[in-house]
């Protein structure tokens, strides 16, 4: 056991001693998370595509060419009249007006020169970006509350471990005091036992303050590489005090409303749908004729080319789009009925946190007092039980008791923590 103990010992040191890592050192970790590297990308991908809608805008070029092998030259009947003045009335005489092999090859291009959703459709890819810029903003807030509570965990897991270290140090002594009492026969056997069993106690004490303190250790990992790292230089007053007027935001307030813009773009959408749209088409090239397949002939090659407007009148969608207008107007409804939402809870929110933030100080405070005022009796005691001149069970109880204030203080520095990362939009003073 003595063993053990002095191994740990040993590590303590090194664990505390190593490069040190503070809480605004860890914040500036934030760009290396996966989540982060992924809303960057996901961000990317937004302005490629707005990017690709506005190429649309450009005339599109390409080179349209094919050959053809007709199988079955088609035959079309035509007016005999047409070709020879003395046919009879009514007669029909049936011509082929291909040949065996055709071929076509130009440049074709073609031109959206009017689209009246263009416009809109490109507004509402920049509401996604700016969208895919709230999740992240939102996602970077929640990684700097979580690592932010790790980093505390550390801190208070590491003052929990070094206090156990203090007492199986310390009532190692008060053992040997109490074996050489009962050897001499002024202690009892029975408080003799009871002394080693305590002791024993505070080994195991002391190894749950190292499981916690490695699990605490292994949490931080998550939002940080401790490889160099194996010490933090920020105590809970620095960690309260660097987060203290930190204004939280409410990314869902802001998310409803880009998308009430969002909807906005919407019912301008169905209402321009119904607008023309205007395009054209251009060719320029040389269609190939000929019984035989000899592309290198320049005289069986013949010139085409052409230019064509399309206007394209909507007439269907006079009456398909009111379903689809009314439905975005009811959903413009929902959305501010659920932005007022939001923001009444927020304002309520607020006020909470003020009330629980100085709530938590008060309790921080007091538990401080207890804690003093328990650390002086658990060394009285001490020194009391060292002189002779108390039982070893008061000294065992000014320990719990030590203990207790302890542990209360420490889930209080916590909770405080916690608190002034949960506040939205509070700007908190002492």
């Amino acid at each position: 056991m003595k063993k053990i103990l002095f191994t740990i010992l040993t590590i303590f040191p090194i664990f505390v001693q190593a490069q040190k890592l503070s809480i605004a050192q860890l914040w500036k970790e934030v760009d290396k998370n996966l989540i982060y590297q992924q809303d960057l990308l996901k961000r990317g991908i937004k302005i490629q595509e707005l990017k690709e809608l506005r190429n649309t805008r450009i005339p599109v070029f390409y080179i349209d060419a094919n050959l053809q092998r007709n199988l079955i030259i088609p035959t079309t009947p035509v007016p005999a009249i047409a070709f020879d003045p003395n046919a009879l009335e009514g007669a029909i005489l049936p011509l082929k007006f291909a040949t065996k092999w055709s071929s076509k090859a130009g440049i074709q291009m073609e031109w959206n020169l009017f689209d009246p959703k263009r416009k809109l459709d490109e507004k509402q890819k920049s509401f996604e970006i700016q969208k895919e810029d709230i999740n992240k903003e939102q996602h970077i807030q929640e990684w700097k509350k979580n690592a932010t509570l790790a980093y505390a965990s550390v801190v208070l897991a590491t003052q929990q471990y070094e206090l156990a270290l203090q007492d199986s140090a310390s009532y190692n002594e008060i053992l040997k005091i109490s074996k050489a009492r009962y050897e001499a026969g002024r202690l009892p056997s029975s408080q003799y036992l009871n002394a080693q069993q305590e002791y024993e106690q505070h080994l195991i004490g002391l190894y749950d303050a190292w499981s916690v303190l490695e699990d605490a250790d292994l949490e931080l990992r998550k939002y940080t590489d401790l490889a160099q790292t194996q010490s933090l230089n920020s105590n809970i007053e620095e960690i309260c005090s660097f987060v203290k007027n930190l204004q939280q935001e409410n990314y869902t307030i802001k998310s409803l409303e880009l998308d009430q813009q969002i909807n906005k773009l919407q019912m301008q959408g169905v209402k321009k749908q119904l607008l023309p749209t205007l395009s054209t088409n251009a060719y320029l090239g040389k269609q190939y004729f000929s019984n035989e397949f000899r592309l290198d002939r320049g005289h069986s090659w013949y010139g085409n080319s052409y230019i064509n407007l399309v206007l394209r009148i909507p007439l269907s969608a006079y009456f398909t789009a009111q379903p689809t207008l009314k439905k975005e107007i009811l959903n413009s409804g929902v959305l501010e009925l659920q932005l007022h939402q939001e923001q009444q809870i927020d304002q309520i929110n607020a006020q909470q946190q003020i009330v629980k933030i100085k709530t938590a100080q008060q309790k921080l405070f007091r538990f401080h007092n207890i804690e003093q005022l328990a650390a002086q009796e658990k060394k009285e005691q001490e020194s009391r039980y060292r002189e002779g001149r108390s039982m070893l069970s008061d000294y065992n109880q000014s320990i719990l008791s030590y203990h207790k204030a302890k542990q209360n203080v420490w889930q209080a520095e916590f909770d405080l923590i916690k608190l002034l990362l949960d506040k939205i939009g509070v700007n908190q003073s002492n």
